[in-house]
């Protein structure tokens, strides 16, 4: 257990999620059928679309990758990987919203469903699924459960995982808009705690960029060409987000949902920042000795507010921490198994099923979707890299069928949809066992495999599937575009 870590820390931790189970239990009697569970019966309001879209969205991913990324490249974490989800953040507010809610759908894959088919349906409840299993948040409760209470990583995992999976299993959606308000604050006010007294003790970027060197204040970083087109290419997942679109579809009115998004963005750029000074400042106290110099990046978080925080307050950051993994761990659960059960089950099987069935597999799946999600954190020694992969596939199979679907109509044709999908979908899980079972690892503890191109050898590195499988995904479709108007001119 970490020093300073006492009796009054575990109790907020521990009354916490004792709360959080509570508001499980007094959502339960609301839910009367499916569309209750999973968009809430489409009653949310603006307060609460910003609070679970924020902390949702901002789970252990952003909190530990932001902070990993910075304390290996400094500054740029927020200039090159934070900053152009911004742009997306509005966009997906005016320009995707709007048009989303013309929809009678409850879910992403059932939007692809209605324009292409069965089978694009089923390839994006899956790519939604693996993007969706709460990976990087159920591997950092284990850290979490590992640096303060002395427990085994397992062990922090399954406590955390099964919490967050009580009060969603109970309350659906509603339970989980209703914690993540109070997850919302936590995380929020925690961080900027956090923060404050780090800075008292540490001082500014500036102070610390002059200990550091320049390098560290750099915009860019270390990082190279293709690496900033990956993360330009990662912050288009605003635009075909599953759990945006769940909000989307449950809130109240369009003018809410757009006001929650548009709201969300200043907080998340708040929130950016101050995860990335923090990782900035890990950096920091690492060179002056105060934290070990082997010190891991993805724990560097945590590591920082040990040594800064007292008593209460300490236990108030890691209660939020908590919060932000169990706002990403309910939802993104929720959603996984929601759409293997409402939208892969059906389209594969071409049966309806009733509402006590689809919440009954629901809820069953979603155990099912923490174990898969536990697996598979542990085949990522970086959370970068975990979060990489997940937005490949999902990019990979939805983004140009559903672009198509949103903005231009007349292009959005069976095939194109289809083999869009399916070709997005099989290229990003090849490549990411290709890397799984023939990459070697680098110097930044990622993989990479070495390929022949022109007679030289070329180095491809996993973060790079995201360029292969994207633009092969865009060839598809247009192939299928071409081959569905030959045979309309045929006709």
């Amino acid at each position: 257990m970490t020093a300073g870590f006492g009796a009054i820390d575990q109790a907020i931790v521990v009354l916490y999620l004792a709360g959080m189970l509570g508001v499980g239990v007094l959502t339960a009697s609301r839910i009367r059928d499916f569309r209750d569970f999973f968009i809430a019966g489409g009653r949310l309001t603006t307060p609460l679309l910003t609070c679970t879209l924020v902390s949702t969205y901002y789970g252990l991913d952003v909190t530990f990758g932001s902070s990993e990324t910075a304390f290996y490249e400094g500054i740029a974490a927020f200039v090159a990987y934070s900053a152009p989800f911004y742009v997306f953040y509005v966009a997906a507010a005016l320009l995707v919203v709007p048009r989303l809610r013309r929809l009678s759908a409850i879910s992403l894959p059932e939007v692809m469903g209605d324009a292409y088919g069965p089978p694009a349906r089923a390839a994006a409840a899956l790519a939604s699924f693996v993007y969706s299993a709460p990976i990087i948040s159920v591997a950092g409760m284990g850290l979490i459960g590992a640096t303060f209470f002395g427990i085994e990583p397992w062990v922090g995992c399954v406590i955390g995982a099964s919490v967050a999976l009580a009060y969603t299993v109970l309350g659906g959606l509603l339970a989980d808009a209703m914690t993540d308000a109070v997850q919302f604050v936590i995380m929020c006010v925690s961080a900027a705690v956090a923060a404050a007294i780090v800075l008292v003790k540490v001082g500014g970027p500036e102070a610390i960029g002059a200990r550091l060197g320049s390098e560290a204040l750099a915009p860019l970083g270390t990082l190279s060409a293709w690496e900033l087109l990956v993360f330009v290419g990662i912050a288009m997942t605003p635009l075909v987000e599953p759990a945006f679109y769940q909000r989307i579809f449950a809130a109240a009115a369009t003018s809410q949902i757009v006001r929650a998004l548009l709201i969300g963005t200043v907080l998340w750029a708040c929130y950016d920042w101050i995860v990335v000074y923090l990782g900035l400042a890990g950096r920091d106290l690492v060179a002056a000795g105060h934290l070990p110099a082997d010190l891991d990046g993805s724990a560097a978080l945590l590591a920082v507010v040990a040594w800064a925080l007292p008593p209460g307050l300490l236990g108030l950051f890691v209660a939020g921490c908590f919060a932000a993994a169990m706002s990403t761990v309910d939802s993104y659960t929720l959603i996984a198994a929601g759409n293997i059960v409402y939208d892969g089950w059906q389209s594969v099987t071409g049966r309806r099923l009733s509402d006590r069935t689809l919440l009954l597999a629901t809820r069953l799946l979603a155990a099912v979707t923490l174990a898969a999600a536990l697996g598979l954190s542990l085949l990522f020694e970086r959370l970068r890299d975990a979060w990489i992969f997940m937005s490949t596939v999902l990019l990979s199979t939805v983004f140009w069928p559903l672009l198509a679907v949103l903005f231009l109509p007349r292009l959005a044709t069976p095939r194109a949809g289809r083999w869009s999908a399916l070709v997005g979908l099989a290229v990003s899980l090849l490549l990411f066992v290709a890397f799984q079972t023939l990459g070697s690892p680098t110097d930044d503890e990622s993989l990479a495999i070495t390929v022949a191109l022109a007679g030289r050898s070329q180095v491809l590195a996993r973060e790079a599937g995201l360029l292969i499988a994207l633009p092969l995904s865009f060839a598809a479709f247009v192939a299928g575009w071409l081959a569905d108007r030959r045979v309309g001119r045929s006709r």
